[in-house]
């Protein structure tokens, strides 16, 4: 794929024009893995299935839109980006995501932001996220009902993981990597983007500022440890804002300057913490606990290969209805309700509210459209409307 306005060579100007020259194939999940620009313009879908009542035509239509949209970014400048290469999963998927390399991303990501600490630590760390949803979560196979749900991070998965059980008994515990058995359903859930972006602003600033994780104080179990900060110091540009001192120490090479953390949340700076927060996910920057920004569209397939079908979507903000619909599918009364778990009464506090940090992205529209333009997939294929300051946008 070549850079910029190029990127994606056929116009797609009209819906019309797509299923004119589209066939059947188009609304299948097509797991290609040539690299042709046909090929990878092919890539810019939905995940497949019949979810949400999804048509053919509505398949195309989307299908459509996300494609129109890799042109508009390209004639905006923006770049594949070669450094995102690896343990990329969208050619054997059958679809890219936001996280995916051949998605367009402004040239400025291109720079890490700390390069030099980039060059000395590249062998140990990520550089940017991968495409995929963390090779170390975990899906719930239900032995009774032949489906498996696939937790989606700050979509109430600690809620959900309680109610499933409940719900429809026994089930085992298995790695997001492994296939579907044959015959089985796929359920997954989502939550509206902006607000499950907002939810994740305020799990890392929780994890960062007051070390504490959805279980209790972070521990080694929440992969945190003595080199979290650090690593946060040099892979972000919004966490020097609120941990940064520079003075003289003493190290290995004797007395110098350096920049050591000292931790303050000045609500003066939040919209500029806020602004470096969506920044990083613009660029898609890998750092800790950075999956719990990547988009939902990756998180709902959970199987190597190419992808399989989702047969039902949980919206959360329809919770009755999906869990309703799943119970129709799978033949069963529902005897459980599903409670609500993570509260924020349980944290310890001083930081912004969800409120408070989705009120402040609403007085800086272009911030909202960024996060439009990020989450545009989620948006379009999981049918949330654009906020209105994202109207026209794609």
């Amino acid at each position: 794929m070549t850079a910029g306005a190029g990127t994606v060579s056929k116009s797609l100007s009209s819906q019309s024009e797509l299923k004119a020259s589209s066939d059947s194939s188009a609304v299948v999940n097509n797991c290609t893995t040539e690299t042709g620009t046909d090929a990878e313009e092919d890539l810019f879908r939905c995940p497949p299935g019949s979810y949400l009542n999804n048509t053919d035509a509505e398949v195309l239509a989307k299908k459509a839109r996300l494609q129109s949209l890799q042109n508009t970014l390209g004639l905006m400048g923006y770049l594949s980006n070669s450094r995102e290469e690896y343990k990329a999963e969208y050619t054997t998927r059958g679809y890219a995501t936001y996280e995916s390399p051949v998605w367009l991303k402004p040239e400025e990501c291109q720079t890490l932001p700390d390069e030099e600490w980039t060059a000395e630590n590249n062998e140990w760390y990520y550089q940017y996220q991968p495409d995929h949803a963390p090779t170390y979560i975990t899906k719930q196979r239900y032995t009774d009902y032949e489906f498996e749900f696939h937790d989606n991070w700050k979509v109430a998965s600690t809620s959900f993981s309680s109610y499933f059980p409940c719900e429809y008994g026994d089930h085992e515990t298995v790695n997001e990597a492994e296939g579907i058995p044959e015959g089985y359903k796929v359920v997954a859930a989502t939550r509206y983007p902006m607000s499950r972006f907002v939810s994740a602003v305020g799990e890392l600033l929780e994890r960062s500022m007051n070390h504490y994780c959805p279980s209790g104080y972070c521990q080694t179990k929440d992969s945190f440890d003595n080199e979290t900060l650090w690593k946060l110091q040099h892979q972000t540009t919004w966490y020097p804002l609120m941990c940064n001192e520079t003075k003289l120490v003493y190290n290995e090479t004797g007395l110098r300057w350096e920049t050591v953390p000292k931790c303050h949340f000045d609500y003066e700076k939040f919209p500029e913490i806020l602004t470096a927060f969506v920044h990083d996910k613009k660029c898609n920057y890998y750092f800790y606990a950075s999956e719990h920004f990547v988009s939902q569209s990756a998180f709902v397939t959970q199987n190597d290969g190419c992808a399989h079908d989702i047969d039902t979507i949980i919206r959360l903000e329809e919770l009755d209805e999906g869990l309703d619909e799943v119970a129709a599918k799978l033949g069963k009364t529902m005897s459980c309700t599903m409670g609500d778990s993570n509260s924020a009464s349980n944290k310890p506090g001083g930081l912004p509210s969800e409120s408070m940090t989705y009120e402040l992205l609403e007085k800086i529209p272009t911030l909202m459209k960024d996060l439009c333009m990020i989450y545009a997939q989620d948006f379009i294929c999981f049918d949330y409307d654009l906020p209105a300051e994202c109207e026209g946008l794609f």
